[in-house]
């Protein structure tokens, strides 16, 4: 077997080389999983306030009385958008800033909120038209299954800035039972 006195590994600078190439790519992977858990806390954060906010409209309106068509559980000022508990089983719970016209079902199934979760006030047009953080809607609906007397209420609660733009906003949905 014959031996080479010039093969005696590798040089301390070649050594060196290496660990640095080795830091640098560990840096490179580091990054990426920092920035993947900050997203990720983020998007759990977000998600948790879609969720409360889903809720404080679910409560606001299962307080009122099941009859009750008039009271504006939100701060739209425009006419004819007190309608409390009215069944309206043709809201569209997909569709982000558009201010319902007269003759819409969805009159006063819709507020605003800024990126603190309170509601923005004034007319439709007007806060439809502002930046907001959220927005909600909501539909009420005759329960379909169980006893006669039950209304179900769903909320969607969307963070149309929470993404970059293009990407579909993020939502929660609620629902609840209100009965007679």
């Amino acid at each position: 077997m014959r031996v080479l006195k010039n093969d005696q590994g590798g040089s301390l600078i070649e050594t060196m080389i290496a660990i640095l190439v080795a830091f640098i790519a560990m840096g490179a992977i580091g990054g990426v999983i920092f920035s993947a858990m900050v997203t990720n806390k983020n998007q759990g954060m977000e998600a948790a306030r879609m969720t409360s906010l889903a809720q404080e409209k679910i409560e606001q309106l299962i307080s009122l009385p099941y009859s009750d068509s008039t009271t504006n559980t939100t701060l739209i000022t425009d006419t004819g958008w007190n309608i409390g508990l009215t069944v309206n089983a043709t809201t569209d719970l997909n569709s982000l800033s558009t201010c319902p016209s007269g003759g819409s079902s969805d009159v006063g199934y819709v507020d605003w909120l800024d990126s603190n979760g309170v509601p923005l006030a004034g007319t439709c047009a007007s806060v439809a038209s502002q930046t907001y953080g959220y927005e909600r809607r909501w539909k009420i609906t005759s329960a379909l299954t169980g006893p006669p007397g039950l209304k179900q209420i769903t909320v969607v609660v969307y963070a149309p800035n929470a993404v970059q733009t293009g990407a579909a906003a993020p939502s929660v949905t609620l629902t609840s039972l209100k009965s007679e």
